[in-house]
């Protein structure tokens, strides 16, 4: 008598590479990883690899757009940098010419997008086409890269969310970013 396979749910299942969910796919030939599936997340937690561009061993985070779904998908990692990540950056892109800003960003981001799966340095493919950085941290009407918290003790913060997510349209004031989003999303 054979054993039947596991369900998804089963922690013993090994988890195949996910960029949506659910965590544990099915068994049997879907739960097989596809030989150009890649994956949707890379954390690189205190690189020690980029001593001159990130000396301070700052987290790095980049999602694989191209590992989303059918025609969503396309070919662009999106770093999220935060904290003093993103005040370095912002005073990279201020302290320098717009014309060196590419560069810049090629080498700070290098260390990082040369060890995803399949990079050769000698395919010209693999190398950016583009990066496209904001300053945040430089903008006051931004609140110099400010984010939004909940205060301790706040008991209502959900009604806060709702109406700046409402903003003003009757005074053209609209709002955007992190503070505005579904609150499994917010931060």
């Amino acid at each position: 008598m054979q054993t039947p396979p596991p369900t998804s749910q089963d922690p013993s299942i090994p988890n195949v590479t996910a960029t949506t969910a659910p965590i544990h796919q099915t068994s049997g030939s879907d739960a097989t990883k596809a030989p150009a599936h890649h994956p949707g997340f890379t954390h690189w937690a205190a690189p020690s690899y980029a001593p001159d561009t990130n000396p301070s061993r700052w987290n790095q985070e980049a999602v694989n757009l191209a590992a989303l779904p059918g025609s969503m998908a396309h070919p662009t990692l999106l770093f999220y940098i935060f904290g003093p990540t993103s005040l370095h950056i912002a005073e990279l892109l201020a302290s320098n010419p717009v014309h060196a800003h590419q560069q810049l960003l090629t080498a700070f981001f290098h260390p990082y997008f040369s060890r995803l799966p399949n990079y050769s340095a000698t395919n010209p493919q693999h190398e950016p086409q583009a990066i496209l950085a904001t300053a945040w941290a430089n903008d006051e009407f931004a609140g110099y890269g400010s984010y939004c918290n909940f205060q301790s003790g706040l008991e209502h913060g959900n009604e806060d969310i709702e109406v700046m997510r409402k903003g003003m349209p009757e005074r053209g004031v609209w709002l955007a970013g992190e503070h505005t989003a579904p609150f499994v999303a917010l931060g």
